[in-house]
């Protein structure tokens, strides 16, 4: 049948209550694409049958050329005609003909052309409804070198566009087919729209989309609108959308090595190769490879890729949504997740981490989902649970995976059913007095990444049965803003506490959750993988992955019965011997530990709460290293348990990597102390030394104001609030009173110390001109230590500094700062406030000035100890009244080979000298180092030794009272070769 080529209708007549799309469309339209039917009217101004209106739908659809039954047929193919419709010959009212179109065009908006809504459809009418889908529609061929005003249409298979431009929309139909639709140097100013039909039939070559949408045709309207995605339908990966994680390691800003594996001991090395990532059949492909590959830190034997959109496109709240099919094969770990595009709370996981998916290549019946959060590694926590897929389906087939995260609650799906919701977390800075306020940190921006790990904790490593090159295949990944409704507000948690479950591992009669300290019924010995474990009594453990070997025994120390463990080889990490029992303990349940223990020399040990396997070992309590000495002495923590309770949690002593020397353990207790714990007003300072709590107001409930007060007196108001979004106080002064005092926002319980000095810092601005003070009082107001100093604000932001200093006749620990801003009715903001000490009053009287003992070895080894890894061969020893180190091989890291003196007590403020003589009988470097329990460096300086002794000497001063231990790293040299250290002195400098 010919093409109808004379139909071209000019509109003149515009619809009454037409969308701004339609009634702007009043240019000529042509129907020319349109093939003719016997069905279709004869002019313009006709009416139009049901049955003509569905013949145009199909066309427009998918270029359909049917006659008759053919015509309905494909009508109820398409989902827009039903069965029971068979009076094809009725006239079509405008109501019904607006129904099929938002049908077949749900992108476009057509509820308003519904004011006549009972009248027929005139031939006119169905000329502009197609003006306003496109004002251009290409059918089978190639198209070049043109510029398409407003929308265009493709409707038909093997449509080719080369340098192209459409300035509105283009839409891809179903009709284009399994033929590949072709856009080569095409631009759409708008956004293409595309069947899901035919979504991998796309392509793009050198093109510039603004933005692609897939739809499905009938869709139904949904609170949630697309605002990014990539289908993949460049010829490569889109650099605008994603970039390429490179390497194995965690680096620090220059480009130094901070962990192996990702920090996850993962063992594959992600490549930006298009051998590991590329755009197949309209998907991104991730293969993970088994070969060869290396860097400056290593050689790995797997590569693989992680393509992630940071810097490019983050996103805070919204439905994040990615179709893949997975891989299967011991090894494999695939990951569709998100991190913080800034880490604004702190480091990993303080700032957050939503894994969406995460699957084990073992195990292709499930999937995880879980956020990370809490405190700074290794104070971190979790939570999440698994999806199990129906029977008959499992990952290696096409799956979407999907989260609905608003603030307060995060919603995980598969293929849209719902499989867990998440609403109690939280996050904690280092140093910090309190929480930040919920919902943080899952109140950021946060950035998409996908990537198809080879080993690591989640699954294991790879073995003979893993099939390699594995492919991780992703169809689609879209972002969706909530549109439909507001955003929830977020309900802080609330949540009464639970009992103890009946047939969990109860207390003992005095509150023990721990069983047999007096260790009568023996150990339980693992010391292989597959050792079953006991679940009530006491467990020793030395598995081979970690090279630990030693023994364990009972011992009578004072009348009480240790557990005695002696090390052969400390291995290779800190749990490479582990003393373990396991304890029930409850979600939010307080919980204090305490036990005595001891060496036969200066050592640690690191304690914690942790999980088993089936919680992915997490850390409920954090790490806690405590200093042993040849003394028995007392150690206590407390932790609150933030995870769901577990029964089989695992109370473990971890006495592996650090030393030969053994460990007694005795009189170990957990107690569930929740609500025993006394509060009290005195803030001591936090660990950056500043004295003020909660100084950048995004602290503690949603108010925002722990541990501030505001009093006013005199009839003096105020309203005083912390934006959400701001983070800065307002204090909304409505009347203030008579003076400055009448107004007053104050913090308590600060701490002032004999002739210390203090600076006072914080932002401030207000809503015009207006002078406050600064005051420094004793608990009840009754001593001012010194009078109140002014500050004169205005409309602009700006720092301030307020020096203060305490008398030297007394020390009050329960001091205020209070900021007095009334007077006058005005607007003052405050922000980052800080209080830090200067200056330190020392009392030399009280402070050791030579704290190390035994610097001349005159006294043997007494005071320091030695640790040798296992990679390495040396002795240490002292000889002829100095200390000698004799290396065989020094093994692979400096701390392969390391002498000590620990429990070193150390007074803030105050300068020290460390001078020793050492020499070697070959030229090396050796490192000397101060540090505490968490490695934290408070001096790390390298020296050259050689054959003839020198004299080093090193100043430094301390920024807080701590204990720490010398230490001396001589490892990484493999020749044969001795050290002699001697005179070692530790000095106060007055």
């Amino acid at each position: 049948m010919k093409k109808w080529l004379l139909i071209c209708l000019v509109i003149v007549v515009s619809l009454v209550g037409t969308t701004p799309a339609l009634a702007e469309n009043k240019k000529e339209s042509s129907l020319e694409w349109l093939d003719e039917k016997d069905v279709h009217p004869e002019n313009s101004k006709a009416a139009v049958s049901r049955i003509a209106f569905a013949d145009v739908m199909n066309q427009l659809v998918d270029g359909t050329n049917g006659e008759g039954s053919g015509i309905l047929e494909t009508a109820e193919t398409l989902g827009f005609w039903k069965e029971s419709d068979r009076n094809e010959r009725a006239v079509i009212k405008q109501e019904e003909a607006v129904e099929i179109l938002a049908y077949v065009f749900p992108m476009m908006e057509w509820s308003d052309v519904t004011d006549k809504g009972n009248k027929p459809v005139k031939w006119e009418h169905v000329a502009k409804y197609t003006s306003a889908i496109a004002d251009q529609v290409y059918e089978t061929g190639t198209y070049q070198n043109e510029t398409v005003e407003g929308n265009a249409l493709i409707h038909e298979p093997q449509v080719i566009l080369e340098n192209v431009t459409i300035e509105g929309d283009l839409i891809i139909t179903k009709g284009a087919g399994a033929d590949q639709t072709l856009l080569d140097s095409v631009t759409v100013e708008g956004t293409v729209y595309v069947d899901a039909a035919v979504q991998n039939n796309v392509k793009l070559v050198g093109s510039d989309v603004n933005n692609v949408q897939v739809y499905t045709l009938g869709t139904n309207s949904s609170d949630w609108s697309l605002i990014w995605s990539d289908e993949f339908m460049t010829e490569s990966i889109d650099t605008t959308k994603w970039k390429h994680d490179i390497g194995n390691w965690l680096v620090d800003e220059n480009g130094e090595g901070i962990s192996p594996g990702w920090g996850n001991n993962e063992l594959e090395y992600y490549t930006d190769s298009p051998e590991n990532s590329y755009i197949e059949d309209g998907k991104l492909v991730i293969e993970a490879k088994e070969e060869k590959s290396e860097d400056k830190f290593g050689t790995y034997d797997y590569t693989s890729a992680k393509l992630k959109t940071e810097g490019l496109f983050s996103k805070k709240y919204g439905k994040f949504e990615a179709k893949m099919k997975l891989p299967e094969g011991q090894g494999y770990w695939p990951a569709f997740w998100m991190m913080p595009e800034d880490s604004v709370y702190g480091e990993w996981p303080t700032s957050g981490e939503i894994d969406i998916m995460e699957a084990a290549g073992k195990d292709t019946s499930t999937i995880g989902g879980t956020i990370h959060y809490g405190e700074e590694y290794p104070n971190n926590t979790y939570r999440g649970t698994e999806y199990h897929f129906p029977e008959g389906s499992d990952y290696t087939g096409f799956h979407t995976y999907s989260i609905e995260w608003e603030p307060g609650e995060i919603r995980w799906y598969v293929d849209g059913e719902l499989y867990q919701t998440l609403n109690n977390w939280f996050s904690k800075g280092t140093g910090e007095a309190a929480n930040y306020t919920y919902p943080a940190p899952f109140d950021q921006e946060f950035y998409i990444i996908l990537n198809l790990a080879v080993g690591g904790w989640y699954g294991g490593n790879p073995d003979e049965t893993t099939e390699f090159p594995g492919k991780m295949e992703v169809d689609y990944v879209r972002v969706y803003e909530l549109t439909g409704r507001d955003y929830k507000e977020p309900v802080e948690p609330t949540k009464e506490l639970e009992t103890l479950p009946e047939d969990a591992k109860q207390p003992l009669e005095d509150g023990n959750l721990v069983y047999d300290q007096n260790y009568e019924q023996g150990f339980n010995i693992v010391d292989e993988n597959d050792d079953s474990f006991d679940d009530t009594y006491w467990n020793f453990l030395t598995l081979p992955d970690f090279a630990g070997e030693g023994s364990i025994s009972t011992e009578e120390v004072d009348g009480t019965t240790f557990a005695k463990t002696s090390i052969t080889n400390p291995g290779n990490a800190l749990w490479s011997l582990q003393l373990i029992q396991n304890v029930a303990i409850v979600e939010g349940h307080t919980y204090e530990v305490t036990f005595d223990a001891k060496s036969d020399a200066n050592r640690t040990l690191m304690t914690k709460v942790s999980g088993g396997a089936e919680r992915g070992y997490a850390n409920y309590s954090g790490e806690k290293t405590v200093d042993l000495s040849s003394d028995v002495e007392s150690y206590t923590y407390t932790f609150t348990h933030n995870q769901e309770t577990d029964v089989a949690a695992r109370l473990e002593f971890n006495m592996g990597s650090v030393s030969q020397n053994p460990v007694w353990i005795g009189n170990v207790r957990v107690e569930d102390v929740t609500g025993e714990q006394q509060e009290s007003n005195q803030k001591t300072p936090l660990d950056d030394g500043n004295h003020i709590y909660n100084g950048t107001f995004d602290q503690g409930d949603f108010s925002r104001m722990v541990y501030w007060d505001v009093v006013t007196q005199n009839g003096a108001a105020v309203d005083a609030s912390v934006d959400a979004d701001e983070r800065f106080l307002h204090m909304d002064v409505t009347d203030g009173g008579t003076s400055k005092e009448d107004v007053q926002l104050k913090q308590t319980g600060i701490q002032f110390l004999k002739g210390n000095t203090y600076e006072l810092t914080f932002r401030a601005r207000a809503g015009e001109a207006k002078d406050i003070s600064v005051g420094f009082v004793n608990e009840d107001g009754s001593v001012q230590y010194e009078e109140a100093k002014p500050v004169s604000l205005n409309g602009e932001w700006n720092t301030y500094t307020v020096p203060f200093e305490m008398t030297t006749e007394t020390t009050d620990r329960d001091g205020q700062v209070i900021f007095n801003m009334g007077g006058s009715s005005a607007d003052v903001f405050i922000d980052d406030v800080s209080l830090m000490q200067t200056s330190t009053y020392v009392d030399y009287d009280n402070i050791d000035l030579s704290p190390l003992k035994n610097g001349d070895f005159t006294n043997g080894m007494e005071g320091w100890s030695s640790y040798i890894h296992f990679d390495a061969n040396a002795v240490i020893s002292e000889q002829n009244e100095a200390l000698n180190i004799d290396i065989t091989n020094g093994g692979n890291e400096a701390w392969s080979v390391l002498a000590e003196y620990p429990s070193l007590t150390l007074a803030k403020d105050v300068t020290y000298q460390l001078t020793f003589d050492a020499k070697s009988t070959m030229d090396r470097e050796i490192e000397v180092t101060l540090e505490d329990a968490n490695y934290s460096r408070y001096l790390s300086e390298k020296v050259s030794v050689t054959s003839v002794a020198n004299t080093f000497t090193f100043e430094f001063q301390m920024p807080k009272t701590e204990t720490v231990s010398l230490k001396y790293l001589m490892g990484k040299v493999a020749e044969q070769h001795q050290i002699t250290i001697d005179n070692v002195s530790l000095e106060v400098q007055k």
